[in-house]
């Protein structure tokens, strides 16, 4: 419950794989906020009714800040986040977004920050598809000397992308890394793959001082996530796979289900 005694409640700027997921968990019952509002173009509203109800559905950031969310979903793209972001935290909703390839941009991410500081709504970043973020911030308050977050895809999953360019997937025989710089230029580069590792970077120094490797690999099926990182409380290595499902499937990875736990944190009795 909020202060006012109503019902904590969330919205959802865009409706696909994610954004279904989560409102289908969420409905089902237990310690969670109510859904307020869907955001989705005027083509996709009737689409998007018959999943969620027509009473949730708006077409304008207007329509959803009349709902009066506690905390807003970003899962729609990095153009969504750039347009709505600092809006939505001015408004007074707390603002979870995915796409965070958007502040690769140093002037959306200016406007994002200055937004957050303001408010009266916060920044909140759940732990993503790399898991827990947690250790990563924490070890912020004695000190990170290094940290260095890696992406393995398999050979196929980067097609299309710049990827091609730095190397050659048809021939690739083994785990071959083909990027290594700051996190802002590889989510830059590669907008829809990595998001997660802004997440990693903005939870530790940053996205210039977070290095970000990339990496193909004929041999795995599906995403490998690793976090290395020296700080001050300790050494620290995180590696997440993603579970096998054929390439363009739905992988129902941790992405969804770190939103979902970050929801559910907002009436639960116990916060874990």
């Amino acid at each position: 419950m909020t202060t006012e005694g109503r019902r904590a409640s969330y919205a959802l700027i865009g409706f696909g794989r994610i954004g279904r997921r989560i409102a289908e968990r969420l409905a089902a019952g237990g310690d969670a906020p109510e859904l307020a509002a869907v955001l989705v173009s005027p083509e996709r509203a009737q689409g998007v009714a018959a999943a969620v109800g027509a009473s949730r559905v708006v077409t304008s950031v207007e329509e959803l800040f009349a709902r009066r969310p506690d905390i807003t979903v970003e899962c729609a793209s990095a153009a969504a986040l750039a347009a709505f972001g600092p809006q939505v935290m001015a408004a007074g909703s707390d603002l979870l977004p995915l796409s965070l390839a958007a502040l690769a941009d140093r002037e959306v991410e200016a406007r994002i920050m200055a937004a957050a500081t303001v408010g009266p709504g916060r920044l909140e970043l759940a732990a993503g598809a790399a898991g827990s973020i947690d250790v990563v911030a924490a070890a912020r308050e004695d000190g990170i000397a290094s940290l260095v977050f890696r992406a393995v895809y398999p050979c196929a999953r980067w097609r299309g992308t710049p990827a091609e360019t730095r190397i050659d997937l048809a021939s690739t025989t083994r785990r071959t890394a083909f990027f290594r710089g700051a996190a802002r230029e590889a989510v830059g580069l590669f907008p829809r793959h990595i998001n997660v590792a802004a997440a990693v970077a903005l939870a530790g120094p940053g996205l210039d001082e977070t290095v970000v490797e990339l990496a193909a690999d004929p041999a795995i099926t599906q995403a490998v996530f690793e976090i290395e990182m020296k700080a001050g409380p300790g050494p620290v290595f995180l590696r997440v796979e993603g579970r096998d499902a054929p390439l363009g499937a739905d992988p129902v990875d941790y992405t969804t289900f770190s939103v979902i736990r970050a929801l559910r944190r907002r009436t639960a009795p116990i916060r874990v």
